[in-house]
C-alpha cells in the first residue's frame, strides 16, 4: 500500500511540474511553442563598439555584442544565415551569426572597411577598404581573404546584383562607378553616371541600380543591364541610403532630420517623415521602414502610410543596420 501510494505521488508531482513548464497534458492538445520574433534587427553602434540585437514585433533589444571599435556598415546575407559588420578605423570586419549575434569570425582588414555585402549564395563577403585603395572578398564563415583587387580611386560603397554576377562600387570623388564581377571582381565597365555617386543598392528585382550623390539632393537610377541613366530625381537636401519596399523607396535625408517616400513606379516623391537628426541607415519590412536616427541613440520605426509607430533606444552613435526574417 505504502508503495502504491509512493508511486500515485510521484506521478502527481511530474505531472505538475510538466504542467509548470508550460507543456499541456490535456489528451489530444500539443505543447504551445514559445512565440519566436517575426525579426531580428542588427544596429551598429559606431560610438559604443557594440552591435545591437533588436527583435521584433515587439522590438526590444535582446542582446549586445561587443565588436572592435567603430562599427559602421551592417549586412545580412540573403538567407539570413550570416551578419558582417565592418569597423573601419579598427582595420576589422566581424562576421556574426545571423540567428543569435554569435561571433563567428573577427578578420582583420587594413585600409578602413567601410561597406560590404554578401554575393546570393552567402559564401563570400565584398568589402571596400576605402583608405587602402581596394576591393577585398572575404571568405564566410571563415573570415579569411581571399582576393584583394585594386581600384582606380578610394571604393566607398557597393552593392551585389540580385543574381548574383556584378557588384556595383562607388569611388570617393568620381562621377564613374565601377562594374565588376562578383565572381573574381574583375573591372567589367566603368560607366561615367555624373554627379558624385555616394550609396548604391539594387532594387529589389535587380533592373535598376539607385544612387545618392554627395552634397546634393539629387538621386541617379541607372539600367543594370545597359549602365546607362534612366532618370535623376531630386529628394530633401542630401539623401543619402535606400530601402525598398513593395511600391516605394525609401531614403534617408542626413541633413534633414527626415526620411522621405518615392513612388517606385513614377519616381516621384510622396512623401516625408521627420524622425530625428542625422538619419542614416534604413531597411524595409512588411509593413514597416526602421531607419538608425544617429543623433538621437535610437531606431525609429514608421509604417507604410508614413505615421512615426515606435522609437526604441539602442544606444549611442547608430548608424548602420540590417534586417534578418525569421526562418
Amino acid at each position: 500500500m505504502r508503495a502504491a501510494l509512493t508511486c500515485v505521488l510521484a506521478i502527481a508531482v511530474a505531472a505538475a511540474s510538466y504542467i509548470g513548464s508550460g507543456n499541456d497534458l490535456r489528451a489530444g492538445v500539443a505543447p504551445t511553442p514559445s512565440p519566436q520574433p517575426a525579426h531580428r534587427l542588427f544596429v551598429a553602434l559606431e560610438d559604443a563598439a557594440q552591435v545591437v540585437l533588436v527583435t521584433g514585433p515587439e522590438w526590444r533589444v535582446t542582446r549586445r555584442v561587443r565588436v572592435p571599435p567603430g562599427p559602421h556598415n551592417v549586412t545580412a546575407s540573403a538567407d539570413g544565415r550570416y551578419v558582417a559588420v565592418t569597423s573601419p578605423r579598427s582595420d576589422r570586419v566581424t562576421l556574426l551569426d545571423g540567428r543569435d549575434g554569435r561571433i563567428l569570425a573577427r578578420t582583420p582588414l587594413p585600409g578602413y572597411p567601410h561597406d560590404a555585402a554578401f554575393t546570393p549564395d552567402g559564401e563570400t563577403l565584398w568589402v571596400t577598404a576605402e583608405q587602402g585603395r581596394r576591393l577585398v572578398a572575404v571568405s564566410v564563415p571563415q573570415g579569411e581573404i581571399t582576393r584583394r583587387i585594386p581600384t582606380s580611386g578610394k571604393p566607398h560603397d557597393l552593392d551585389v546584383s540580385p543574381d548574383g554576377k556584378r557588384v556595383w562600387v562607388t569611388i570617393d570623388g568620381a562621377s564613374t562607378v565601377q562594374v565588376r564581377s562578383a565572381h573574381d571582381g574583375r573591372l567589367e565597365a566603368e560607366p561615367d553616371l555624373g554627379g558624385a555617386p555616394h550609396d548604391v543598392a539594387f532594387t529589389r528585382d535587380g533592373r535598376e541600380v539607385w544612387l545618392s550623390n554627395w552634397s546634393s539632393s539629387q538621386l541617379t537610377v541607372a539600367s543594370a543591364t545597359t549602365l546607362r541613366v534612366v532618370a535623376r530625381l531630386r529628394v530633401g537636401e542630401e539623401p543619402h541610403h535606400f530601402a525598398f519596399a513593395e511600391q516605394d523607396v525609401w531614403v534617408s535625408d542626413n541633413h534633414r532630420g527626415t526620411i522621405s517616400r518615392i513612388d517606385a513606379a513614377t519616381r516621384r516623391p510622396s512623401g516625408e517623415v521627420r524622425v530625428g537628426a542625422a538619419p542614416h541607415h534604413v531597411v524595409a519590412l512588411e509593413d514597416l521602414v526602421a531607419v538608425a536616427v544617429h543623433g538621437t541613440g535610437s531606431v525609429t520605426f514608421v509604417d507604410s502610410s508614413g505615421r512615426l509607430k515606435k522609437s526604441v533606444e539602442v544606444g549611442p552613435g547608430p548608424h548602420g543596420l540590417a534586417i534578418v526574417p525569421s526562418r
